[in-house]
């Protein structure tokens, strides 16, 4: 009987939202805030991008191997470091051990490939890229000296390509576009959660309070029952939107993919089914912690007014993270990083970031669960409480000092 009751409760809160106006609204107006959001974070990109720069100017050591005897040797000052052609192996283990910063190649043929590769130790996916111009500007310094050569100043007027090779504790790493989807998919999906999601709740928790329907409710099936059929319920809701989300993402991206300034091959998207377990445990414990919030505040709340005005400050917090994702790109171990990692409502996405980094450890990743699964069941206490004595509240705020004090 409960099951029944708990699907039922899911099912008409699932009806009543998905006929609001308000839901399609929210739904298709929701790639408009991502990209605000992305454009108000391109600030903190921008410095970024500074400091990268800054950091390769500060190289102590680049090695050269010039296979195609361009490179003027006048212009090889250091922190440059021309070694023999045959050396190749023992310059990429020199990057490896940390011995240089990094390691340029100019093929034989960079001509026809117009290609230049480079070798480097792994700082952060931001870091990725800061050897690109410096190699370039290499080249270009030592076609300036010789534009005698037709066939270099031919070169010269080219765009060239780089190819990257990043290594990481010795180990090479990948830097296809490929590999960032899945990463991409989970947070796009965490966003949807805890912004889009948990609204939908604490209106309904709010409405039926204010107009005194919970009265009726609590009247035939407990609270417990309640709460766990409106989370069901706006589950979905949440893969209602996905679902459309999807499609108008694929429509665009099917119109729009000849004019992308990349490809994506989707048979080389790697498929980790831990890493993708993982993911999902951080993003359904975000949404649980912000749903029991949105319950809670709701209960709370005389008016849904007073509660939407509440809880945009737990919202605001499971969303902050996003404007500094710059940083935790760039020292996903850093200190930032670290606190936030922990803390119960930036937690969640902290983790779901750097999990797809690979910056997380076996052992920070068990531990990072087993406090999250605390502040899920800690959510779920309060919630409990303040849906069972707050949802009859109509005068007043219920505080926590006069939650204690009932028995």
């Amino acid at each position: 009987m409960k099951r029944n009751t708990i699907l039922l409760v899911a099912k008409r809160e699932y009806i009543k939202t998905v006929r609001k106006p308000s839901f399609w609204i929210a739904t298709l107006a929701f790639p408009i805030l991502i990209l605000i959001v992305s454009f108000v974070s391109g600030y903190s990109a921008q410095r970024v991008e500074e400091k990268i720069k800054q950091e390769a100017k500060e190289a102590k050591l680049i090695l050269i191997v010039d296979k195609s005897r361009i490179i003027d040797m006048q212009i090889l000052l250091p922190p440059f470091e021309q070694i023999e052609l045959d050396k190749l192996e023992f310059g990429i283990d020199r990057v490896k051990t940390n011995e240089a910063d990094a390691l340029f190649v100019f093929p034989e043929d960079i001509q026809q490939s117009q290609v230049i590769s480079i070798y480097a130790q792994d700082d952060g996916l931001i870091n990725r890229g800061k050897y690109n111009d410096t190699a370039r500007q290499l080249l270009k310094q030592s076609l300036l000296l010789g534009l005698e050569d037709a066939n270099k100043i031919n070169l010269f007027n080219q765009e060239l390509k780089i190819q990257s090779t990043h290594f990481k504790d010795g180990q090479e790493i990948s830097d296809r576009l490929e590999d960032f989807i899945v990463p991409a998919a989970s947070v796009i999906l965490y966003f949807v959660l805890a912004f889009l999601g948990s609204n939908f709740l604490l209106m309904s928790v709010s409405e039926e309070k204010e107009n005194r329907v919970i009265e009726i409710i609590l009247s035939i099936m407990s609270h417990r029952e309640i709460i766990w059929g409106k989370i069901v319920g706006l589950l979905g809701v949440i893969f209602t939107q996905v679902i459309v989300l999807l499609i108008l993402g694929g429509a665009i991206f099917w119109f729009s993919r000849d004019s992308l300034p990349f490809s994506i091959d989707w048979s080389l998207i790697p498929i980790d089914p831990v890493q993708i377990l993982i993911s999902c445990f951080y993003i359904i414990c975000g949404f649980l912690t912000i749903a029991t919030a949105m319950v809670g505040v709701g209960s709370a709340m005389p008016t849904y007014k007073e509660a939407q005005s509440f809880s945009s400050f737990f919202i605001m917090l499971s969303i902050f993270p996003i404007y500094f994702a710059a940083l935790i790109l760039q020292e996903p171990n850093g200190p930032i990083a670290m606190v936030t990692s922990y803390f119960p409502f930036t937690a969640p996405l902290i983790l779901l970031i750097r999990n797809a980094l690979g910056a997380l450890s076996l052992w920070e990743t068990f531990v990072s669960s087993v406090i999250l699964l605390g502040y899920v069941a800690a959510g779920f206490y309060f919630s409990f409480k303040l849906f069972e004595f707050g949802s009859l509240e109509y005068s007043q705020k219920l505080s926590l000092k006069r939650l204690f004090q009932r028995r």
